[in-house]
């Protein structure tokens, strides 16, 4: 109700009874003579003020720590397109397969497909059919923790490095052949430079090209990871290098290599030096990670009979038109992805991976330069590489622990195990998150359940449950029963105790959901909503108080405490819930209630997708799944604790949708939240800045936003950036210009192309931009807006050719305009899809 009042303020009042009517008037009139912003409060007969103060449970101290097994986390997003997005999310722990491993992780290798993917630059097509799948991160080293049975040669404790999918994390599971030892001597983090980088390069030159010694090899960005690997690679083989690199300081390092022939990747000059220093004839071989225009030239410098290896991927999803002309000369085109062919040809990834290795055990080859970041700057990295600043690898090392996982959820090390010779009752038992549950006792040992709902049997979900409990050796009692009757519950208990072993636990998971604003709310509804969660559970605790239960599992909801709009009796019903164990705990009887957030892959909101999608806008967090929320659960049971919820929220985009979220109630959770993320919302700020301030003041406010903004991507401190100077002599690329498109688009809820950085390139003219759309007046034009962005590309593409020092024709200028236009549209499909 007080989030639904919004013509008046509401305080709800809770008076101590009994109380005389002389005392109830008189700390009443001290209520109202004296207001604050407490709007529920609890008064005493003796004089007394409580209020209500929603609490963050406290992180364990370092003992508790050390007795407490995490979930596996790994690296996620919700939405993709900015990198302050990335997030550490928490996952059950996986039982293994038989030939699979889990290892505990040391270090992660970063890569340019991360990046990519984690920006929506990256669709999901293009990493789906991998080994690694859309997830981020595929390459790691670190310590073997369980092995299946057919683990074959890897035992606990032994290091190891290989592939594995979403190996950002603290423990990945992979199979057993994508890993392998790691030669003695070798440190974890230089070891998660290995697997991509030289299994890629050495499938590529001396796999598919059988590049031989003396012939002449492209390598394109030899100073990044890829890169510095083939060059050992083509040294070993005895093969002539050409490099490119796209800096001096690259340049430099190539030369310290031993590389004599080096050219400049950023421009598209690099084939006609390199005809000129071959006498017309080029190369053998192409490893090519370039895009657009340079495809072509790197067909110009191929000898007859050349290979030509396409790393990329941008181009293959873009249908990137390439003529047939340049293969007349017997030239050999591979498009190569490591990751498919370790899916698709386990065994030749098998053999070649041991190849590799071996070369490494012999000292032939050797780990990359690496700069390392830590998980808890995990966007820096990211940034890091967005930047193309790094020399080498980047990888990712875990020496502080993982300490923003969403949500956090931990486990005890002793597990909870049921005895096999007791009965346990689940009301809302077979279907949905109930059915779910007692599926999960079956796991913890119960092997004696009694399932009760109102409709029995009668569905095809009830019935698979039932049969495949049943397959599992457990005795189930399935039955329709009304937790409202206690004539019913009664017949129940009296069946149950003549057939079944003694009833030692109930867990309390019915429930009706019928929501309603509170001004249309009526009595059928209220009992409705109120006879299965309170009525149920208080039938359930008359009829077995006098029984030795170890388990009474209440099953509250996490909007309990804010109020969800339109569910006065849901949350009411719940609340008594609350007060039903808190009750039962005083008079020393077992009670553990907890409160679910939105469970994502069972019950309600599996049947209703856009309530679900309400509520995960509404928390601002993700629905959790079933085996997270038990496992919560389960730690609760095994810490004897009641009166928790298990969601995962943002604050501030809750906030937003509460009327009450300014009291003090949620005080704490508001300073928690603002000390994790320093974003706000700006919106109201913003439309008060464009209400209040003159012209030449909001253009300085907008160019401070601005300027913070660009900030963070290019990591630069606000304060050194010069709001005249063009945003691309400062650093910013294509790549970085659409995250900045999104993240205008966030701040100030409007959309820009990404073109309108090359016609407003300055943060000065930018913000004048912003600010005329935002007033709704932005000049119009009798030109098509698909004219209008097509012009802007191009002016945009032409700039970048400036910068390059490329004598640029139309031709190609209007390819890097495509390539451009493309990666916008890629970004913006990807957050509409979301």
């Amino acid at each position: 109700m007080l989030n639904e009042a919004s013509h008046c303020r509401v305080r709800l009042v809770d008076l101590e009874l009994p109380l005389a009517t002389e005392a109830v008037a008189t700390v009443l009139d001290r209520e109202f003579e004296q207001p604050d912003d407490e709007q529920e409060v609890i008064l005493t007969g003796s004089g007394e003020r409580y209020a209500l103060r929603l609490r963050i449970e406290s992180r364990p101290s370092g003992e508790e720590l050390a007795a407490i097994e995490t979930p596996t986390l790994s690296l996620g997003f919700q939405f993709p397109g900015q990198l302050r997005n990335l997030r550490w999310e928490a996952h059950p722990r996986r039982e293994l397969n038989t030939d699979q491993i889990e290892v505990d992780v040391r270090a992660t290798g970063l890569n340019f497909r991360d990046v990519m993917y984690a920006l929506g630059l990256l669709s999901d097509e293009a990493i789906e059919n991998g080994f690694a799948g859309p997830t981020l991160g595929f390459e790691f080293a670190g310590i073997v923790s369980r092995v299946g049975r057919e683990g074959g040669q890897f035992s606990p404790g032994d290091e190891v490095v290989g592939f594995g999918p979403s190996s950002f994390g603290n423990r990945v599971v992979t199979e057993a052949g994508a890993i392998a030892h790691i030669p003695p001597g070798m440190s974890c983090e230089a070891a998660a430079t290995i697997p991509s980088t030289f299994f890629t390069v050495y499938y590529a030159l001396h796999y598919l090209a059988r590049l031989q010694p003396e012939e002449k090899v492209l390598i394109h960005g030899a100073a990044g990871g890829v890169g510095i690997a083939a060059i050992q690679v083509a040294k070993w083989i005895g093969a002539e290098i050409y490099a490119t690199a796209g800096s001096d300081e690259k340049r430099d390092f190539l030369r310290l290599l031993g590389v004599e022939h080096i050219f400049d990747s950023r421009s598209l000059a690099f084939a006609d030096q390199i005809l000129e220093q071959t006498g017309g004839q080029g190369v053998d071989v192409v490893l090519n990670s370039l895009a657009g225009e340079a495809i072509n030239r790197n067909f110009q410098v191929l000898k007859p009979f050349g290979r030509f290896l396409e790393l990329g991927k941008r181009d293959f999803y873009e249908n990137t038109k390439v003529g047939l002309r340049p293969f007349r000369n017997n030239i050999s085109y591979f498009g190569i992805d490591a990751d498919q062919l370790m899916l698709v040809h386990p065994e030749l990834t098998r053999r070649l991976f041991a190849e590799i290795m071996a070369l490494f055990g012999e000292g032939v080859l050797h780990p990359l330069p690496y700069h390392t970041f830590e998980a808890e700057d995990i966007v820096d990295a990211f940034r890091y590489m967005q930047q193309a600043r790094q020399i080498g690898k980047i990888v990712i090392t875990y020496h502080h622990g993982i300490t923003r996982a969403q949500p956090p959820v931990a486990v005890g090390r002793k597990s909870l195990r049921f005895p096999a010779d007791a009965s346990y009752l689940i009301t809302g038992g077979l279907s949905g998150f109930g059915l779910r549950t007692a599926e999960w006792l079956a796991d913890k040992g119960a092997r004696h359940l009694i399932l009760i709902s109102r409709g029995g049997t009668a569905s095809s979900e009830a019935r698979a449950g039932i049969e495949r409990l049943q397959e599992r050796g457990v005795r189930v009692h399935a039955a329709a029963c009304d937790v409202t009757s206690r004539e019913a519950l009664t017949g129940l208990l009296t069946e149950t105790d003549r057939t079944m072993p003694p009833l030692k636990g109930i867990v309390h998971a019915a429930a009706v959901i019928d929501d309603r604003l509170v001004r249309n709310i009526d009595s059928q509804q209220i009992r409705s909503v109120l006879g299965p969660k309170v009525l149920g559970a208080r039938l359930l605790h008359d009829l077995t108080c006098n029984r030795e239960l170890d388990l009474f599992v209440l099953f509250s909801s996490a909007t309990t405490p804010f109020g969800n709009p339109g569910q006065a009796s849901y949350v009411a019903a719940n609340a008594g819930l609350e007060a039903l164990a808190e009750h039962r705990r005083s008079i020393g009887l077992y009670a553990t209630c907890i409160g679910w957030g939105p469970i994502d892959d069972v019950g309600f909101l599996t049947r209703h997708e856009k309530t679900k999608e309400a509520l995960e806008s509404r928390m601002g967090g993700s629905a959790i799944n079933s085996a997270i929320a038990l496992d919560a659960l389960e730690g609760m049971l095994l810490a004897d604790r009641s009166g928790l919820s298990v969601l995962e929220l943002d604050w501030q985009t809750l906030s937003r949708f509460l009327p009450t979220s300014a009291s003090p109630k949620f005080r704490e959770l508001a300073w928690h939240a603002g000390n994790a993320d320093s974003q706000e919302d700006h919106s109201e700020d913003i439309q008060r800045l464009l209400a209040e301030l003159p012209d030449d003041e909001l253009l300085a406010a907008f160019i401070d936003l601005l300027k913070t903004e660009i900030g963070e991507i290019l990591r630069v401190a606000p304060d050194k950036i010069d709001p005249n100077r063009s945003l691309y002599d400062m650093g910013l690329d294509s790549l970085m210009g659409v995250e900045l498109m999104i993240a205008l688009e966030t701040r100030f809820g409007i959309r820009l192309p990404v073109m309108a950085l090359s016609q407003s390139p300055s943060i000065a003219k930018l913000a004048e931009r912003v600010i005329q759309q935002l007033r709704g007046n932005e000049e119009g034009s009798e030109e098509s807006s698909d004219a209008q962005a097509r012009r802007g590309i191009v002016a945009q593409a032409e700039q970048v050719a400036r910068q390059q020092g490329v004598e640029a024709s139309a031709e190609s200028i209007a390819s890097l305009a495509d390539d451009i236009q493309s990666a916008a549209g890629t970004a913006a499909a990807g957050r509409r899809s979301d």
